[in-house]
This record gives structure tokens, sequence and C-alpha cells, in this order.
């Protein structure tokens, strides 16, 4: 049941990123899956993890472990999240993808040396006046009794595709990734890396979303898209990307995605 209509939610929207930027999650109460009582939140977040907003995706799909996309329905709504349910029939990997989501057009100016910035950020730069659309998609990995696990990219919007199972990642254990952008390898693309309950080991100076995130954990990737992570915390972490794309002087696009993963220890 709906408890919130889309008016009110976009009206928070708005509201939360005017002062900040939001990134969107899903979060799995359970990754590898050994009952019924599965749950998925889907939210946007300053902070990993802990809801600010619900996502309200146009639409949730399950990629069964033959590749065959099923729609996912959320079962319930609140102004924090939206929740799934999904029901795992097979053994294997299952990708949970939240679709592109048109998200709202902001004032931003671009300063001469190329760098977009809007909401808090343009009271401190200067630059031409602009605007930003803004869109957001997210992905998680669950499994079920092995994780027999193949890269199978969407190609829509942005991703994050895992080129070895996501499903087993380990603490100081290297597993590589490749950002896709519609089909494309993005080249250079950041990667923000942000573990759950990490503003209380230390401050944070940017949010996730900042042009001017320059946090050590950071990674880019090569030529060709690809890049390793190599985890050294474990418990949930959160891989985030934005891509901005100029479409004119008066227009830019900035695309969001994340991926949800959890790090175990090791064997």
């Amino acid at each position: 049941m709906k408890i919130l209509t889309n008016s009110i939610l976009f009206s928070i929207i708005l509201l939360a990123l005017n002062t900040q930027a939001h990134v969107p999650f899903l979060k799995p109460n359970q990754f590898k899956v050994v009952h019924s009582r599965l749950q998925i939140e889907s939210s946007f977040t300053e902070f990993p993890f802990q809801a600010d907003f619900a996502m309200d995706s146009p639409g949730y799909t399950l990629v069964t472990p033959d590749g065959e996309q099923l729609a996912l329905v959320p079962h319930a709504q609140t102004s924090a999240a939206e929740y799934l349910e999904p029901t795992l029939n097979e053994n294997g990997t299952y990708r949970v993808n939240a679709s592109v989501r048109k998200g709202p057009r902001y004032k931003a100016i671009e300063t001469a040396d190329g760098k977009l910035y809007f909401a808090d950020d343009m009271k401190e730069k200067l630059g031409n006046p602009t605007f930003l659309q803004y869109y957001s998609c997210a992905d998680t990995y669950l499994y079920k009794e092995q994780p027999d696990y193949q890269p199978k990219p969407l190609n829509k919007g942005l991703e994050i595709v895992p080129l070895t199972s996501p499903n087993r990642v380990r603490l100081n254990h290297e597993i590589t990734f490749r950002v896709y952008r519609e089909g494309k390898p993005v080249p250079n693309a950041r990667i923000v890396v942000a573990y759950d309950n990490e503003q209380y080991r230390h401050k944070r100076i940017e949010d996730l979303y900042d042009v001017e995130n320059v946090r050590e954990s950071n990674i880019f990737a090569d030529a060709n898209g690809e890049f390793s992570f190599c985890p050294d915390h474990t418990g949930l972490v959160l891989l985030f990307v934005n891509v901005h794309k100029k479409v004119n002087d008066s227009l830019w696009e900035s695309y969001n995605t994340s991926l949800t993963l959890e790090v175990n220890l090791p064997q």
C-alpha cells in the first residue's frame, strides 16, 4: 500500500536535495538467502544505508540465474523507503535492479575549468548558469545455495557490473568490475567507496556526490572502464558512480548508480 503520493514524495526529494545531494541504494536483509523472509530496502541516502527518502523507482527487475528478467512490485512504501520481497525459486546468483529514475532538474553553474556545481556549492563558486538533470538507478546481488555467477550487463543506464562473483567478496581480497553506460564502458570513471556506519569512524568533509570528493578510498577505472576493489572493512559497502554529460550550454545530465555489496571475513 502506498502511504505517500508521488507528488508528496517529489516535494520531499526537492527539499532534501536543496542542501545535500543524496545517492540511491538497495539494501537486502540477507545476501545468502536461507529463508523466505527476504526484504530489500530501496532508498536515497546521505550516509550509506540510512534511509532518508524513498527511491520510488519507475520499475524494479529481478534477473534470475538463467538471465530471465522478472518485474518486481514493492510490497510496501513509506516516506523513507520502498520494500521489495522477491521469491528465489532457483539456486544461483540473482541481480536486483532499480531502473533508471528521472529526478529533478536543478539550477547549476559551470566553472571555467568545466566543473559543474549545484545546490549549496553554487554559493562558493563562480561560473556560467546552467541546469542539471538528475538520473539514478541502483543494484545489488543475492544468491541461493551457491553463487554461480556470470556477468550479464543490462545495457541500460549506468551500471557497475562485477566481473567476478559479487557474493564472494572477502576482506583484503580483490574483486573486479566494469562501469558501463548504455552498454558501453565508461573510461576513467570515479568510484566512491563508502562503508556502512563510516561516519562513526572518521569525519567526512564532503558528501558522496560532491565533485570535489577526494577521499583516499576513491577508485578510478581504466580506459576500458575496469577497476579492482579490495575491501578493508567487513560489512556492507556501497560503490557509487556519477557521470556528467554536457548536452548544451544550458543543460547537463547527471547519471548516478550504486552497487551494494556484503564483505565477509576470509574463509
